[in-house]
């Protein structure tokens, strides 16, 4: 990741923490949805390779339409409302930017975390969901830089250690695919089980069980 200058990043802070809360309590998409359509766009692309001076120069409301039009045009997300409808369009003339929404704050940490540690926004939402980041807020809204910083460095590491399932299944020389196939758990949910951005100790009963049985160990090995 191409690092820019520390004198833009209260300004990059500012404005993605701005189109988060646009995206989210305005134009009422998900958190995870328009995240997502951020991440793909060549804004968070823009930003990975130390360029941000689009970011700087456009404020939250701008950067969030130009988020959803750039999704517009990728088929993966057919369903973003068109922003030629006049209620779209009316939205965003009204919004109101809340400096102090969970939304606002959880950009200005991860923009701040991922500048640090010179990460792409891509690789820390595999490690620390935003949807982890955001969940902080009402315990760290009002904490400083260092607490906030120690609290994600331990999300880190926690995220980079092997799962426990993965670990069993290496192990019995199984594929994802093929421990998919034999526990019926959907492959794409099994990595995500891995990468730890779905916490197996939240599973479906029967997913656990199912695992437990492919992998010839006991429910509580699998658990985090």
């Amino acid at each position: 990741m191409g690092a820019y200058n520390i004198n833009y990043l209260e300004n990059v802070q500012s404005n993605i923490g701005a189109m988060l809360d646009v995206g989210v309590n305005t134009l009422e998409f998900g958190m995870r949805d328009f995240y997502n359509m951020f991440l793909s766009s060549d804004m968070s692309n823009r930003l990975n390779r130390g360029d941000c001076y689009t970011i700087c120069t456009l404020g939250g409301v701008e950067l969030a339409e130009y988020v959803v039009c750039y999704a517009m045009n990728n088929s993966k997300y057919i369903h973003v409302r068109k922003a030629s409808d006049p209620a779209y369009n009316q939205q965003l003339s009204d919004a109101i930017i809340n400096v102090n929404s969970p939304e606002y704050w959880t950009g200005k940490v991860l923009v701040g975390y991922a500048h640090e540690k010179n990460i792409s926004y891509d690789e820390l939402d595999r490690l620390i969901p935003i949807e982890d980041i955001y969940g902080l807020y009402n315990d760290f809204k009002d904490a400083d830089k260092l607490m906030i910083n120690i609290r994600l460095d331990e999300m880190m590491k926690s995220a980079t250690k092997n799962s426990k399932i993965k670990v069993r299944r290496e192990l019995m020389g199984l594929s994802q695919a093929e421990l998919a196939d034999r526990s019926g758990v959907p492959v794409r949910t099994l990595q995500q089980y891995e990468q730890k951005r779905k916490n197996i100790n939240n599973a479906k009963v029967t997913y656990v069980v199912n695992l437990a049985i492919a992998l010839r160990c006991d429910v509580r090995d699998l658990m985090e």
